[in-house]
């Protein structure tokens, strides 16, 4: 092998000329095994211990079509030592990315000018590729400003010390920000919008700079034309080395962001007290569980049931009884702190999450209170009803780490209170903290 190496120059050659990140032999007479430099497995994302030197572990991340490309050229460089064995293939790096590898290699050939060996060696391309495709991408994005797009655009002139100038936007972004072309051209941001919004929208296009690659964000803008909200993409254009331009397109999204927070209030929020509903009650309840896990924190979760609510609705309509759930509901709002939730879970049943639960006396102090403002008198038009509560508590990770079992602990909890003639409070696993009517 050294001799045939050593009297063969153009394999020095070869392997001088190239900038590699990663050099490889194989064996063509025992064509598994095949020896791959480690600076090629962590090019691509893989510990070099981990692999071992088969032509199977490099051909299970290549991209099938691109390993039949390789093959074809390998045959034809074995067949023909004029046929260059070089070609750009595309590997699946182990985080799931494209690695982009120009792979050439030399056959060592015997006397009889059969390839029995190859040598071989990788260039990473993949920031070339990359870059490629963000000049197409970034080519085809400023084709839109001269095509009559209906999305807002402008055009940005890069100037030195992180200063821009506007050169101009085209009828759709003149329409909707009643900003005339005559009125943007060759204007500061400061200038065109005053010092506060021109340096908020001087910094977005300062980030498009240092990024060097498009970015996509929401601002709201106050305009001529009005406040309106915006979905805004700034790409860069890359001239020499640095980047001259920048190529804006903004979306009005003004509506959608209406809508969209009118549809998240409707699936998360009760709609008659404005309290969280059960969706987000269990989002919440979830999020303290991974909280208490991470950090070893406890919470109290209460379980509610307004006791004498059915009479109300009975006596005085549904009118009433509404008006008694959103009097509930306020009120236990205002024992609690705006870190804690109280949520309603249907009904007259409502549940509580409380944080910070290590002080049990403070706890008890809390749901005591919650206990006794329920009771007080709630004035309807020309009359005043009463209720009453039955509450189970059970504490985090005290009673359960599991956030069902904690729910059905609650729960089971506040039953106990009803059997036992309603109006009390119950702990899961503390019946000296247990609160009731007799012990008024």
């Amino acid at each position: 092998m050294y001799n045939l190496i050593s009297v063969d120059d153009s394999i020095f050659e070869f392997i001088q000329s190239g900038s590699l990140d990663g050099v490889w032999y194989w064996d063509l007479e025992a064509p598994e095994n095949e020896w791959m430099s480690p600076k090629f497995w962590e090019t691509l994302g893989y510990d070099p211990n981990e692999k071992m030197h088969l032509a199977s572990e490099w051909q299970d991340i290549i991209f099938q079509e691109d390993l039949k490309l390789a093959v074809e050229n390998f045959e034809k460089h074995c067949s023909d030592p004029s046929h260059p064995y070089d070609q750009i293939v595309r590997y699946r790096h182990k985080n799931g990315s494209t690695v982009w590898i120009r792979c050439r290699g030399l056959a060592i050939r015997d006397k009889r000018g059969k390839a029995i060996r190859m040598l071989g060696a990788h260039t990473d391309i993949t920031g070339l590729k990359e870059t490629e495709s963000k000049l197409m991408r970034m080519a085809r994005e400023y084709e839109r400003v001269f095509n009559g797009t209906q999305d807002a655009m402008f055009l940005i002139k890069v100037l030195k010390a992180g200063d821009f100038q506007y050169i101009r936007n085209n009828f759709a972004h003149q329409s909707k920000t009643g900003i005339l072309l005559e009125q943007i051209a060759n204007k500061s941001p400061q200038e065109l919008l005053g010092k506060d919004m021109g340096d908020i929208v001087s910094r977005n296009y300062q980030k498009c700079i240092e990024n060097g690659e498009s970015i996509t964000y929401e601002e709201k803008l106050n305009l001529p034309g009005g406040e309106r909200v915006w979905l805004t993409t700034l790409t860069p254009i890359h001239e020499k080395n640095r980047i001259t331009h920048i190529v804006g397109s903004a979306t009005d999204i003004t509506e959608r962001k209406k809508l969209e927070l009118e549809l998240q209030r409707y699936a998360n929020y009760d709609k008659l007290t404005g309290l969280p509903n059960r969706r987000l009650f269990f989002e919440r309840l979830e999020q303290m569980v991974v909280e208490g896990e991470r950090y070893g924190s406890k919470f109290a979760l209460l379980f509610l049931d307004l006791d004498g609510f059915k009479e109300i609705n009975d006596r005085y309509g549904h009118d009433a009884g509404d008006e008694v759930l959103i009097a509930a509901g306020n009120r236990l709002q205002e024992c609690v702190r705006k870190s804690d939730t109280v949520a309603r879970m249907g009904g007259d049943e409502f549940t509580l999450i409380i944080r910070n639960a290590e002080d049990r006396k403070s706890i008890h102090g809390v749901v005591k209170k919650i206990h006794d403002i329920l009771q007080e008198a709630i004035t309807i038009d020309s009359f005043e009803c009463s209720v009453n509560s039955s509450i189970g508590v059970a504490i985090y990770p005290d009673d359960s780490a599991d956030s069902e079992m904690l729910l059905k602990n609650a729960d089971s909890s506040m039953y106990e209170v009803k059997r036992n003639g309603k109006g009390g409070i119950r702990f899961f696993k503390n019946v000296e903290e247990d609160y009731s009517e007799s012990q008024k």
